[in-house]
């Protein structure tokens, strides 16, 4: 295998889709981040400092709203996906149903617990007796509304689920206006104050949430209404979404354990500083995030396939774009201190000089907490769960609040801002300790990649039309290959029937039997000491399904009368594993068997 080879066959998927979707999810994010974004430019262009401290001290609220979202929304669309995979409605409607059921409660729940301890919470999150007030009124309309924040984790997941990236940008980004039109709408027009900051977010969330909502439930080809409570289905969502919603919940402790060593080192007003720090992370974690998001999809995608080499290619796409993005931002901070400060809010000299030196000083963790945060997601999605969590618990929490603490103690606000770059690089040196231990275990490289089959093993990729005759005449060429590589006989038979019963499956649940759709074939076959690994890649559009699912629903259904789902029955007993994903609306089917090596083969 070679990667100029390698990459002739995922030229499609990587060129075309890739960016399509890397820009939409960017889009998208930013159209969720901006109202964010907007309520500190806004809160400190009409109040000042006081505005600014004021949005450091309700943002952790909306991290909590944020976690639940997130808990229903991933937990959700995920469950949804396998539902969708194994051909059943029903499941699909009862998972989407059951998420923004349970989304609107908890949120209402949360919502309502923390207004009733607001008077211990606010001190906490650093309050001053100054801000209290102000702070307290602001409190209420976040925590009241904030079940839009939650809900609209809804649309976000479930459309990129169906597809609908148009929509999911015109949602988004719609959300985004609507927050700065209503902000001044209550601010200048209605006379609310700073609160009416946090009105206009309250309201503009809401109503992006329930276009987006309205659009899942009620459009021709959306999910219908069908609530039940399952108490198994809501334990498989809480199961699915617990690690997204523990990453948001870590925000909120984060900030406020910043807000109170903010404090400490310098009052309220060292609390402007601070939501301009926020905001622009904010800002970057938004690009950030929709880069890792999409990247991760096809690196899971690539990885199944053991294609090492699409999935270095791939990383250093998303590398080459994250740094360029945030040097663009650091240089900005650089050059324009004073007058990004000033957007803000910041009037009086001291304030500006000490915000500017915020942003001089956390610029410089903007590259470093790209590499951390991309590879976070790498981790994850390339399945080492334990390795990315202990990254983003150090990178969030741990090697951020530490240095925090104890650089405050001799520099200050300094030291604070000082503790963003440290937290980036910490988690970089840890990498590069454990690498020796992965390396034992045969993982090369930053990455962590299993090169047997880059090293090792011989693969054949091809297009084939759904028609059924063309279908069945592949499966020829795939013996060949097999008898070639010293495939064992019978188990060549197996391959075979494996490339013909999938590619007739998809043919007909995926396409409605349409025999002019195309479909993506590769197999690889890979020596290993105990005799032949073959991996088949199955990559198709149409429809969403799993082949594996469904014969999992027919045999749940009546084990004795499998129909189209035998063949099925047959390779998933025969597979060593047998992996489905659908990644931005394309279809990967992953099928790994052990065979015998003939001899001389």
């Amino acid at each position: 295998m070679n990667e100029k080879n390698a990459l002739a066959d995922n030229e499609i998927f990587l060129q075309r889709v890739f960016f399509k979707h890397v820009t939409s999810s960017i889009f998208a994010m930013f159209g969720a981040m901006a109202s964010m974004i907007a309520n500190s430019v806004l809160a400190g262009a009409f109040f000042g400092a006081d505005g600014l401290a004021l949005m450091s001290i309700i943002v952790p609220f909306y991290s909590v709203f944020a976690a639940l979202g997130s808990l229903v929304g991933v937990g959700g669309s995920t469950v949804c996906a396998y539902a969708l995979g194994r051909d059943d409605g029903k499941a699909a409607n009862e998972a989407f149903s059951l998420s923004a059921l349970s989304g609107l409660v908890l949120a209402l729940l949360a919502g309502g617990v923390c207004c009733g301890w607001l008077d211990v919470l606010l001190p906490l999150l650093g309050c001053t007796p100054e801000l209290y007030e102000a702070a307290y009124r602001c409190s209420v309309v976040c925590l009241l509304g904030g079940f839009g924040t939650t809900l609209f984790y809804l649309p976000y997941n479930f459309l990129k689920l169906l597809g609908k990236l148009r929509l999911l940008l015109v949602v988004f980004l719609g959300m985004a206006a609507a927050n700065i039109a209503l902000d001044l709408l209550f601010v200048c027009g209605f006379g609310c104050g700073v609160a009416g900051v946090v009105w206009g977010t309250a309201v503009a969330t809401v109503g992006a949430s329930a276009v987006g909502i309205t659009r899942l439930f009620f459009a021709k080809d959306a999910f219908r209404p069908s609530f039940s409570m399952n108490a198994a289905l809501l334990r498989q969502i809480a199961s699915c979404g617990t690690p997204s919603a523990l990453n948001n919940l870590l925000i909120f402790f984060r900030l406020l354990l910043l807000n109170r060593l903010v404090v400490a080192a310098a009052g309220s007003s060292g609390l402007a500083a601070l939501s301009v720090v926020t905001a622009i992370e904010n800002f970057a974690l938004v690009i950030l995030g929709g880069l890792a998001q999409a990247t991760a999809g096809f690196v899971s995608v690539f990885t199944q396939e053991m294609d090492t080499v699409s999935v270095r290619r791939i990383e250093k796409q998303a590398h080459r774009i994250g740094i360029a993005l945030m040097l663009l931002m650091s240089a900005a901070m650089f050059l324009f201190p004073t007058e990004i400060c000033r957007a803000f809010g910041m009037g009086e000299p001291a304030q500006v000089e000490r915000g500017a030196q915020a942003l001089y000083i956390f610029a410089v963790s903007l590259v470093p907490s790209m590499w951390c945060y991309l590879l976070f997601f790498y981790y994850q999605a390339a399945g080492f769960t334990k390795l990315a969590n202990a990254l983003i618990f150090g990178k969030s929490f741990l090697c951020l609040l530490v240095p925090a603490w104890l650089l405050s103690k001799d520099f200050g606000l300094g030291g604070v801002w000082s503790a963003y770059t440290l937290s980036a690089l910490l988690p970089l040196a840890f990498l590069f300790l454990v690498r020796p231990f992965y390396a034992r275990r045969g993982y090369a490289g930053l990455l962590l990649q299993d090169r047997r089959a880059e090293r090792d093993g011989r693969y054949i990729s091809f297009s084939v039309r759904t028609d059924a005759r063309e279908i069945v005449a592949s499966s020829a060429a795939m013996e060949a290959f097999c008898r070639q590589n010293g495939v064992l006989h019978k188990d060549r038979l197996l391959v075979c029937l494996a490339v013909e019963e999938m590619l007739l499956s998809i043919r007909e649940h995926s396409f409605a039997d349409d025999d002019t759709a195309m479909i993506d074939v590769r197999l690889l076959v890979l020596a290993e000491t105990d005799g032949l690994a073959v991996v088949l890649r199955i990559r198709s559009g149409g429809r969403r399904f799993n082949p594996l699912d469904y014969y999992e629903h027919r045999k749940t259904q009546d084990p004795l009368a499998l129909g189209d789902a035998l063949g099925l029955a047959m390779i998933c007993k025969a597979a060593e594993a047998i992996h489905y994903k659908t990644t931005f609306g394309v279809n990967n089917l992953t099928v790994r068997m052990k065979c015998g090596q003939e001899a001389g083969g």
